[in-house]
């Protein structure tokens, strides 16, 4: 579970950046309202898409691209993300093992390179902005 130690979420008090700290619990807060909230249920929902596992929250990292919602748990899964796009030679195992390999297929095609890289950076600025 690769960049989920910290988890960008609306807060659903004032739909500002709130995180999701995962350690040894797991902790909603949001710096801008105060809202805090414990994950007391035991397990996660492990689905694909643009909310959190827990508290299944819409995640504050997403825009639409390319007809599809590109999401980030974090900047550092945001930086991951452009360093692939951005890379030249790509290497993939080809199984679903990697990171890469769980990446969507329109996200990895070289005609959506420039508009993917666009979206990441709004991402970031968005991120920076708070």
């Amino acid at each position: 579970m690769a960049f989920m130690h910290q988890i960008l979420v609306r807060c659903p008090r004032c739909e500002q950046c709130a995180d999701i700290i995962v350690h040894e619990e797991v902790r909603l807060s949001c710096l801008a309202c105060g809202y805090v909230r414990m994950y007391s249920d035991q397990g996660i929902r492990v689905e694909r898409g643009a909310y959190d596992p827990f508290f299944r929250l819409p995640l504050y990292l997403q825009t639409n691209c390319c007809g599809h919602i590109l999401w980030a748990y974090n900047q550092e899964h945001l930086a991951y993300m452009r360093q692939y796009v951005e890379a030249d030679i790509r290497t993939s195992d080809g199984a679903n093992r990697s990171m890469e390999s769980r990446l969507p297929k329109w996200m990895k095609q070289k005609h959506n390179r420039d508009d993917v890289l666009r979206a990441i950076m709004l991402l970031e600025l968005a991120y920076e902005k708070g």
